[in-house]
């Protein structure tokens, strides 16, 4: 039998492979929520997809492992020109990380990214990034007993072990919340937004104009490249990646959900929560052309009012409007939203693991902290930091 090996996927098959592996891993396990495969071609396609922006914004790598000619695991290198930039670092990201439960499959594939990155002069190798932190990102090491929430990860418990013993340490946690969607904080919640309202009242809300998406994207755009710079993490995105990252969204938002703030008449914050669709996606297995006669129906009669949870993605404001009690009306706008469209249950996520304002925020919200995402790093020896990679 051949021995175990990792090589770079280069071939339409390989890249078939790469692909469909997670189909084999998690075939038994039920809390495996699995991706549209055409919409993982698109985040791998580098002379597509706007996150690699032509080479300028970043590039990859994906790598195979085979025991025996079999398709073992996988994972992507990822050399984020625009992350490195912004944050004047010198690092290579891995990423679609997924193995059996054997150490010496893991080693050997981060291995294969630790000599990609050291060969591109990088100092250390961070990760899970699905590309990127504007993407799916984190490894899964608290919260097994369910399914994952729309656009977070999903892995065995097993990976952070493999990982840790790979020499990786934990860098940075993402945590996940989760409370029930009832009126027993409304009543507070619109007193003092009412207070709000009348203690500024240049500031002013409403619900997206999907009538007007490009103009809509433009304020998001806006507000978040001004709202979160300063978190850890944060990359700016470009004009064609939030354009194309808005329009993968635009059938998914329930239109009250997504509220802006304004004062003044300028984009001051927004809120963001989504429906989740992962039980249509967990019931189409990956392919809605698979599954003609579930893609129908789930067409004529699955709308967003119609999923019981919400995932409340994000909701940020620019800093210089931070004490108008912009946040606060978003959410209790969301909140009276929700209740009357008739959810049970809202997901908070993700919020850093010091971020205490937003802890502080969605505990109001009988918040429980259940799920952990983890960022690991390990640093690299030899030629590492002989000059910046970005």
């Amino acid at each position: 039998m051949a021995p175990l090996e990792v090589t770079q996927v280069s071939s339409r098959a390989d890249l078939a492979a790469f692909i469909n592996l997670p189909w084999k891993l998690y075939r038994n396990d039920p809390n495996w929520v699995p991706p549209l495969k055409a919409d993982v071609r698109k985040i791998l396609d580098e002379s597509r997809h706007p996150f690699y922006g032509g080479g300028e914004g970043a590039q990859r790598e994906l790598f195979l492992a085979r025991d025996g000619g079999k398709p073992v695991g996988r994972i992507a290198a990822i050399l984020n020109h625009a992350h490195n930039r912004f944050h004047d670092e010198n690092i290579v990201f891995f990423g679609f990380f997924e193995a059996v439960d054997r150490p010496e499959v893991t080693q050997a594939l981060l291995e294969a990214v630790e000599s990609w990155a050291t060969a591109r002069g990088a100092d250390a190798v961070r990760g899970p990034a699905n590309p990127s932190t504007n993407y799916e990102c984190g490894l899964l090491v608290k919260g097994f007993d369910g399914p994952p929430v729309l656009m977070m990860t999903y892995n065995p418990p097993y990976y952070a072990d493999h990982i840790e013993g790979a020499g990786y340490a934990k860098v940075k946690d993402l945590y996940a919340y989760i409370s029930p969607v009832h009126g027993r904080h409304l009543d507070r919640l619109i007193r003092l937004a009412e207070k709000t309202r009348k203690r500024y009242p240049e500031l002013t809300t409403r619900k997206v104009n999907l009538g007007d998406f490009e103009h809509e994207v433009e304020l998001v755009q806006e507000i978040y490249n001004a709202a979160w710079e300063k978190n850890w993490g944060f990359i700016p995105m470009s004009d064609d990646e939030i354009r194309w990252m808005a329009h993968e969204l635009k059938p998914l938002v329930q239109q009250d959900l997504l509220r802006f703030a304004f004062i003044d008449g300028e984009a001051a914050g927004f809120i963001l929560a989504i429906p989740d669709w992962n039980p249509v996606l967990k019931d189409l297995g990956g392919s809605p052309w698979k599954h003609p006669i579930k893609t129908v129906k789930h067409l004529l009669t699955t709308k967003p009012e119609k999923m019981e949870g919400l995932r409340v993605i994000t909701m940020g404001v620019k800093s210089r409007f931070r004490r108008h009690g912009a946040e606060g009306l978003l959410f209790a706008e969301g909140l009276e939203n929700a209740l009357k469209i008739g959810y049970k249950w809202c997901e908070y996520s993700w919020i850093l693991e010091d971020n205490e304002l937003a802890k502080r925020t969605v505990r109001v919200m009988d918040g429980e902290l259940y799920r952990i995402y983890r960022f690991y790093q390990k640093p690299l020896d030899g030629d590492g930091g002989r000059e910046k990679v970005g």
